[in-house]
């Protein structure tokens, strides 16, 4: 087994060997521990400044989910542990193609018995028709992510967002494209201009795949108005989703695959070592003439990567979820290439399990100086019960200052 050391430690698909003394120092989830208590609702965020529908029906919630009382709730299966089974992310895939194989299966048998009480004055092309129809990609994207959390509520605890998470970022990202659609979807020469999502921390896909059910289901009840009958959309976008693993960003794949998802994200992978530009690992320390000095090389910042490689200038909505000490690193660099700008929105994952005060302390300067709106979602760390955790949630108001 892989156990997750203290919550500052956690990370995407990163976890210590249990042995020894790191049992002790686990995380637990045990429903029993001193101080538990029931989940939290999600606060309202920023009701004057966006008006939104429920996206209830978008994002699925899972059978034994933290609102019901399932036992699945109370006892997780990791026994009191927050732990990860080896190659669990294996195992999960493996689960999730079972269950779209299931539901294929009914569905076909569905079709068939449907076809057998019809008239058999209709063609049998009429029938063929129906037999052929398969999923939206709306539809499998649904039940993949009620497939996963299934998974990690009953088998094996997961660090995916869950469904709570899922619905309060979708509900912020569906605000966010209503006020885009007020202000800058639209170039002068009418031409439809393109909603950029970035991601950091793929892990197995899940919450990639939540922005792109949310936004595909988004348009598939908006049309352009200018002409409803083509069925143009009111807007363009794509998901660009960072992860370190190749291992993982093979899984998130396959998982894009099976939603039919594949032409709305763009799954990078990232080369800690070779790409990236981090400070607090990237010094070199040089001893001259008894003064020591420090140099970096010559690797390139994530907005360069992304701007160079991936021809990604401007960010609308951006989702931190990766390694926790480079939140605000990374959200800096990205201000200071002028990626995120006034109308950006920014969701940062897991800033109160993790304790990361320095992320929103920024957030709470540049609010006081006019720069954004932002909010905290409190709500229960994913499939748990008895552990806090909130997203803190974003409008960039302003450009913001360049450091």
């Amino acid at each position: 087994a892989w156990v997750l050391r203290s919550p500052t430690d956690i990370s995407k698909g990163k976890a210590t060997a249990t042995g020894g003394s790191s049992i002790d120092t686990a995380t637990t989830v045990s429903s029993s521990s001193e101080g538990s208590s029931s989940p939290s609702g999600v606060s309202s965020f920023c009701s004057s400044l966006f008006e939104y529908d429920s996206l209830s029906d978008s994002i699925p919630s899972p059978r034994g989910s933290p609102r019901s009382n399932s036992s699945s709730e109370r006892d997780p299966p990791t026994k009191g542990r927050i732990a990860f089974q080896v190659r669990a992310e294996y195992d999960l895939l493996f689960h999730v193609q079972k269950v779209l194989g299931s539901s294929r299966h009914r569905s076909s048998e569905a079709l068939v018995a449907n076809n057998d009480h019809e008239d058999n004055s209709r063609t049998n092309s009429s029938s063929g028709n129906k037999a052929v129809v398969s999923p939206s990609d709306i539809t499998l994207s649904k039940r993949i992510l009620r497939s996963i959390d299934d998974y990690c509520l009953q088998k094996q605890w997961m660090d995916h967002i869950g469904s709570e998470k899922a619905m309060a970022i979708g509900r912020f990202l569906k605000g966010g494209v209503q006020k885009y659609l007020k202000t800058n979807a639209r170039c002068s020469s009418g031409e439809v201009k393109k909603f950029i999502c970035v991601e950091l921390g793929t892990y197995c896909g899940y919450s990639a795949l939540v922005l792109a059910s949310t936004l595909r289901q988004f348009l598939s009840t908006s049309l352009h108005p200018s002409s409803p009958s083509k069925k143009k959309p009111l807007f363009e976008f794509h998901i660009y989703t960072t992860e370190v693993s190749a291992e993982l960003l093979d899984v998130a794949r396959s998982v894009f695959r099976l939603a039919k998802m594949e032409e709305y994200i763009t799954p990078i992978l990232i080369d800690v070592d070779n790409d990236l530009d981090h400070h607090d690992d990237e010094a070199i320390e040089t001893n001259n003439n008894d003064s020591f000095s420090f140099s970096f090389s010559n690797k390139k910042k994530l907005s360069q990567l992304l701007q160079e490689q991936h021809g990604i200038y401007n960010i609308d909505f951006l989702l931190l979820d990766h390694a926790k000490h480079l939140y605000l690193e990374d959200l800096q660099d990205l201000e200071d290439a002028k990626m995120l700008r006034a109308g950006s929105l920014v969701s940062a994952d897991n800033v109160v399990f993790n304790g990361l005060d320095v992320y929103r302390e920024h957030m709470h300067e540049l609010e006081l100086r006019g720069v954004v709106d932002s909010r905290l979602e409190e709500m229960n760390l994913e499939y748990s019960n008895n552990l806090k955790d909130g997203i803190e949630m974003t409008v960039y108001l302003k450009d913001p200052p360049r450091r």
